[in-house]
């Protein structure tokens, strides 16, 4: 009994570094997303994305599906932008609130705020961020991710 309980400890001890790695790799992703989306660099944001993804966000369509998810995904933000008279200013992710991993696939949620002005007045909308992520040959990437603003005040009736 007391050798199972040696393995035991001694298999967490090694496993603990590559677990924190991963996490590390995880979150090292979401913001080469943030980073890329922040300078207006569409191609290293889309190096992050897996060839297959799925996207919910709080802009129209809503939703994007399937190969090429991530790029649809800018193409509709600055359609969306240009015709709400917007400019994208920032966004940070605020504080990582979970990062779990199984074998090659990773969820993570982070807390973020998305700043932009619209018709020059600043807009700032704080949100979760959850991600999907598969790792292959080339690292981790995002397989999907969702955007959850806070709620909307009830409406006057």
């Amino acid at each position: 009994m007391n050798a199972r309980v040696m393995v035991f400890a001694v298999a967490l001890l090694l496993g603990g570094p590559v677990i924190a790695s991963d996490n590390s790799d995880v979150i090292a992703v979401v913001n080469r997303w943030v980073d890329s989306f922040n300078k207006g660099d569409s191609p290293s944001g889309l190096a992050t994305c897996d060839a297959e993804s799925a996207i919910i966000d709080s802009i129209p369509p809503y939703e994007w599906h399937g190969a090429g998810a991530c790029s649809a995904w800018f193409h509709d933000f600055n359609t969306w932008a240009k015709q709400n008279n917007a400019v994208y200013d920032h966004t940070t992710i605020d504080k990582v609130r979970n990062v779990e991993i199984t074998g090659n696939h990773a969820y993570a949620v982070v807390s973020a705020t998305f700043t932009v002005k619209v018709k020059d007045a600043p807009k700032i909308e704080k949100g979760i961020w959850t991600f999907g992520m598969r790792k292959g040959a080339q690292g981790w990437r995002i397989t999907g991710w969702a955007w959850t603003p806070p709620p909307s005040p009830p409406s006057a009736k």
